[in-house]
């Protein structure tokens, strides 16, 4: 069990298929006519300062226009949270939450729909995150904020946008892109546990069409826990390095091509869980490591009023995660057991996606059309102290797709959006006890009418969305337990976003009702370890007959004063499922969904109280919410206040110090949670817990930050 190199080679993919590339259009760049349009446009063109495109939208949209509840966190937000890793935003989001059971917060949840942990068994994510055009759904470690321009978070389901991996909703980062003149930056912050980052960012142009930018970035932390065995405090360590390189090209008048490198080296302690919910006693502490590299390719051309996007992507990833299986040492008590679990994953996914949209005039018909593949290779190796031998799988995934999208314009107020995808579903799962296939088509498509009034867009929606079939790798399971069906839901939702108060105020409100049908649900099993009191567990995904998602997500901001700026964002969630006879053969009515607070609350004040010194202040207000579904421990209601004061001197080299605290109260957070077995020998393995892992403490600290240009 041993941290594996990088696949350098993955890399060098995406310049030679850059090179290629770029000696084709240079040959096809004689034929262009003179005076078209600029190469900087497009479908992703993100350069408007004072346009907001939401980029994962299927043809790519400003928020302001969207028929649907989304919310994009910009640059300024994200630094203002002294963001390393997408968990750290997460508290801004109306009805977006997240588990742990790792090192970082890689599980989410979107209106209380989503994984919460994976181990042996091969998963396809109900959320869909991606990094540009990279899919990293399911590899929520890669997920760090690292030179990211925007975070987007679509709610509700997404299928017709992105296929089976997001009918719950879709998070995704976008770098910045590359500038044409000299921009660079270089970023240090130091806090409490040891933490510090260093980050450092450079972008230029290297010709008259060529740009490119390069950024850097490396966390370090002890962590929080203390582990009284071994007497250390960095068991639960951070260490993480990501790196970038993005270049835009543009070939000629009317195409240009976008090449994106990316690496990541995370070599993360994991130790948190302990019996008494104190200091851990592990005498083998875990770990949680990613080794990997994606590149992507965008090719964007234009052309008789249309515009063609040809986008393709490669990730290549090795994840390791580890832990002391039974949280103790050898001796606490002679019932005691010792052991360790671990997992590693080899992954390999490739994409190609293609589009053709038209670019007509602003209030005429427009569509969309397109087609996708997706590959996804998997293979697992887990070691454990019990096993007699290594257990080993392998899971392929295929997906193809095609899909449209069609705007027809009844007035100059009035829009009507249809949309659809079509997609064939194939996986191989293999191991020891034998193979399995599973092959489906999957059908998602959506409606919305929208309707300008005033200032204000008024809309509603229906959607369906699909989550694929999949399988419960345990052969302890009952054989007709190892696979479970597909999940569809219908999604019906109405709106208004606009703004109030001359433009002062804007406002986003979003009511949503939501039915699942053979709702995908979370359950696992109890085995024995040897008679000795001890267990373990397996994991099994069902099908509940139905399940109920309904509420609402506001987001505003005012502008009281000149320097004076307030935002708020609100969620309400009631989610419900039912119908459904766990492993253990208890039927379940209907209950609470799990990692779903009934709500969720986020209030920022940005404060500047003088040219050069400004105060932020924001407040993260989360219910109590269910741990899991086989136990009814709970999270506690929390609210968390962060505070930041920023002093800055502007111009051509500009610089900023700020002093900031997280958590400034200490409120203990719970991020995951168990009730549901017995892990303690000295009380004879009699009770069940509870057994949380608490998130983020009261933490104070000082950033620097250099800009030049």
């Amino acid at each position: 069990m041993y941290k594996t190199s990088k696949k350098v080679s993955l890399l060098l993919t995406p310049i030679a298929i850059s090179c290629s590339l770029l000696y084709a259009s240079s040959l096809h760049a004689m034929q262009v006519i003179e005076g078209s349009d600029s190469s900087q446009a497009g479908l992703d063109d993100l350069t408007s300062v004072e346009r907001i495109v939401v980029t994962a939208d299927l043809s790519q949209r400003d928020l302001s226009e969207l028929p649907a509840s989304a919310l994009v966190i910009g640059e300024a937000a994200i630094n203002s949270r002294q963001a390393r890793h997408i968990q750290d935003i997460i508290g801004m989001v109306p009805n977006l939450n997240f588990s742990s059971g790792a090192s970082r917060g890689k599980f989410l949840q979107i209106r209380g729909i989503g994984e919460r942990s994976q181990f042996a068994e091969p998963i396809n994510p109900s959320i869909g995150l991606f990094l540009n055009d990279i899919d990293i759904s399911g590899i929520g470690g890669l997920a760090t904020v690292n030179d990211i321009r925007q975070i987007e978070v679509l709610s509700g389901p997404q299928s017709v946008a992105s296929g089976a991996n997001s009918i719950g909703g879709i998070v995704k980062l976008v770098s910045n892109a590359p500038s044409d003149d000299l921009f660079a930056n270089v970023n240090i912050s130091y806090g409490q546990f040891n933490e510090s980052r260093l980050a450092g960012t450079y972008s230029n142009a290297l010709s008259n069409n060529i740009s490119t930018r390069v950024s850097i970035q490396q966390t370090k932390s002890d962590g929080f826990i203390k582990n009284a065995f071994l007497n250390t405090d960095d068991t639960n360590r951070i260490d993480e390095t990501t790196a970038s390189i993005i270049t835009s090209v543009a070939l000629n008048a009317v195409s240009s091509l976008d090449i994106s490198v990316f690496t990541f080296d995370i070599d993360n302690g994991y130790d948190i869980f302990s019996l008494d919910n104190a200091s851990t006693l592990a005498d083998e502490p875990g770990f949680d490591r990613v080794d990997a590299s994606a590149g992507s390719l965008k090719y964007n051309y234009r052309f008789d009023q249309h515009k063609l996007q040809v986008s393709a992507y490669l990730l290549d990833a090795q994840t390791e995660y580890g832990f002391d299986e039974d949280w103790t040492f050898v001796g606490i008590h002679p019932d005691g057991d010792s052991s360790f679990d671990f997992y590693q994953r080899d992954i390999k996914r490739t994409g190609l996606d293609i589009k053709l949209a038209s670019t007509i005039a602003r209030g005429q018909n427009s569509y969309l059309l397109g087609a996708n593949i997706t590959d996804s290779d998997e293979v697992l190796l887990r070691q454990n102290t019990f096993f007699e031998s290594d257990y080993l799988s392998t899971y392929e995934r295929s997906n193809q797709s095609v899909f449209g999208q069609y705007v027809h314009v009844l007035n100059d107020k009035t829009n009507i959006t249809s949309a659809g995808r079509v997609e064939r579903f194939n996986t191989d799962f293999a191991d020891a006890v034998g193979s399995s296939n599973i092959s489906d088509t999957l059908v998602a498509a959506s409606l919305a009418l929208d309707y300008q009034l005033g200032e204000n867009l008024v809309f509603a929606s229906i959607s369906r969305g699909y989550k694929a079939a999949g399988y419960n790798i345990d052969a302890r399971l009952a054989a007709d337990s190892r696979t479970f069906d597909p999940e569809y839901n219908m999604n019906y939702e109405i709106g208004v976003k606009g703004r109030a108060y001359d433009g002062l105020a804007t406002l986003n409100l979003t009511f949503f009702y939501m039915q699942r049908d053979d709702a995908q649900v979370s359950d696992s099993v109890l085995f024995a370890i040897d008679d000795t009191g001890a267990s373990s567990f397996a994991d099994a995904i069902g099908n509940a007959d139905t399940g109920t998602n309904k509420g609402l997500e506001f987001s505003g901001t005012w502008d009281i004063a000149e320097n004076w700026y307030l935002q708020t964002n609100v969620g309400y969630l009631d989610a419900t499922f039912g119908g459904y006879t766990k492993e253990n053969g208890e039927f379940v009515g209907i209950q609470q969904q799990a990692h779903a607070p009934k709500y969720t609350a986020y209030l920022a004040s940005n404060w500047q109280l003088s040219n050069s010194v400004n105060w932020f202040v924001d407040i993260d207000v989360k219910d109590d919410f269910r741990l899991g579904i086989n136990h009814d421990v709970r999270a506690p209601s929390t609210t968390v206040i962060n505070s930041e004061l920023t002093w800055r001197a502007m111009g051509k080299h500009a610089y900023s110090f700020k002093l900031w605290v997280k958590n400034v109260t200490d409120k203990a957070i719970v991020t995951r949670g168990f009730g549901s077995f017995p892990n303690d020998p000295r009380d004879g393995y009699s009770t069940n817990g509870p057994y949380f892992q608490f998130g983020q403490p009261r933490q104070i600290g000082v950033t620097f930050n250099y800009d030049w240009e």
